[in-house]
Order: structure tokens, then C-alpha cells, then sequence
């Protein structure tokens, strides 16, 4: 398990973040690299507006450092996936080449989709793509806020945002076989709460990846989350700074 200790973060972020959001590093890597290559994967950055120090992560490999750590530790053929949150489809491929099943991918900005599509198709992932927002029952489609830096898209977020976007929701009953997939992975700027507090809702999970954005659940309601899954007999596995790893108690 990786664990930080507050002085291991302390000394650890400043230079995490020196080489993960970098002007000089964003320049050089935007005009002169411009795609993003890890081990044999290569990625695409054909998305409009991509802050330029954001290039940097690129660069130096920290893009999705956390949820890289923990889905390469423990995602393998046992698991079924549905990646909410497809970005660039970075974490897609890794879920794929570890487990070699078909995964279902959500990505609610339709402006990143066909860029989304194409790694995936280049990486030869074998996937189903929805422009939608997962729901377990049907309700009022959701408002997104969306910004330059896709990163940042929210339904909680108004910081800075260029467009308010309705979302079409879909229910899981709806998705051909939503019930074979046996594990969550979830990077979606906040909206980890909703499936936290449903995953009830989600009989079928058994195992739970998600990135925990402190900047939108504070503390107080991060506790709430964690009483949840204790109470669903989900167990912490592995951490890795916000990232987290939780399996279903059989």
C-alpha cells in the first residue's frame, strides 16, 4: 500500500507540482513533442484549449500520476470495468491492457469524444463509448460546468467555467450487460459522492476506484463517504495521495 505521511507530502508536492504544471516545460513539450507517449502507448492531444503548463504533465509522466499507481497495482483479469471520466483515454487503455476485458467508458464533454475515441481505437481497446451521465434511476438531466482545462469539467464547479452544458443522464438498466461489470473507476471533479452514497444502487461492484477532490468534499463529508462503504462492506486497499482503492467484503 502506498502511504504518505505529511512530511513526505510535504516535501513530495512542491516538486510534484514544479514538473506537473510548468510554463517553460508546457511550451516545450506542446510545439515540439505535442502527443503523449507512455512505455509503448501513445496519445493524442487534438482538444482545444489545453492550458499550456498542464502540457508539462505530459512531459514528464505525471498525468493522472495517482490513479496510474493504483490501477496498475490492481487492475487484472478479474476485473470488469466502467471508467467514468475517459479524458484522453489514458486510464481507459491502462483498465484494458491490465484486464484485456472490454470496458465501458463515460466521458459527459462531447468536445473531448472523438479525440477520446481515436486513442482508444489507436491503443486497440476493445470499449463502448457514452456521451451521457450515469444514473441508477431516471432523473432530471444534470447541468456540467465546463472550462478551458478539460480537466476541470464539474457539475460542482463554477470557478472560471466558459459554458454551462446540460448532460442527458442514462440509466444503468439501460446499458446492454451493465450488471456483468464487476468494478468503478471514477475521476469526475466531485461527482465521486453520488455513486459513493448509491453504491448500494450498484450491486453489482465489487471493486472501487476513485480520485476523492478535496477542493469539492470537505472533510466533513469525506467522513460520510467512508462510513458508507465501511457500512457496504467495502475495505480500503491502497492509496495513493487523493487516489483511493476499495474492495467489496465477499
Amino acid at each position: 500500500m502506498i502511504v504518505f505521511n505529511e512530511l513526505q507530502k510535504f516535501i513530495l508536492l512542491p516538486i510534484y507540482y514544479i514538473i506537473h504544471k510548468n510554463y517553460v516545460f508546457g511550451f516545450f513539450h506542446k510545439f515540439f513533442i505535442r502527443k503523449f507517449y507512455y512505455k509503448n502507448l501513445k496519445f493524442e492531444l487534438n482538444i482545444k484549449n489545453i492550458p499550456l503548463e498542464n502540457y508539462s504533465s505530459f512531459l514528464f509522466k505525471t498525468y493522472e500520476y495517482n490513479d496510474r499507481v493504483l490501477i496498475i497495482r490492481h487492475i487484472s483479469h478479474k476485473n470488469k470495468s466502467i471508467v467514468l471520466g475517459g479524458g484522453i483515454g489514458f486510464i481507459p487503455t491502462l483498465v484494458f491492457k491490465n484486464s484485456m476485458n472490454q470496458i465501458l467508458v463515460f466521458e459527459v464533454n462531447k468536445e473531448i469524444v472523438p479525440n477520446l475515441k481515436k486513442n482508444l481505437i489507436d491503443n486497440k481497446v476493445k470499449f463502448s463509448i457514452y456521451n451521457n451521465n450515469l444514473v441508477y434511476k431516471k432523473t432530471k438531466n444534470k447541468i456540467f460546468y465546463f472550462t478551458k482545462d478539460f480537466l476541470n469539467t464539474s457539475a460542482f464547479s463554477k470557478t472560471l467555467y466558459e459554458q454551462e452544458v446540460t448532460v442527458k443522464n442514462i440509466e444503468k438498466k439501460k446499458i446492454r450487460n451493465f450488471d456483468k461489470f464487476n468494478t468503478l473507476i471514477l475521476d469526475i471533479e466531485g461527482d465521486e459522492e453520488y455513486y459513493i452514497k448509491n453504491i448500494n444502487q450498484f450491486k453489482n461492484i465489487k471493486y472501487l476506484f476513485f480520485e476523492l477532490h478535496h477542493n469539492i468534499i470537505k472533510e466533513h463529508k469525506t467522513i460520510k463517504l467512508m462510513k458508507i462503504l465501511k457500512l457496504n462492506k467495502f475495505i480500503l486497499q491502497d492509496k495513493c495521495f487523493n487516489s483511493y482503492y476499495f474492495k467489496k467484503k465477499f
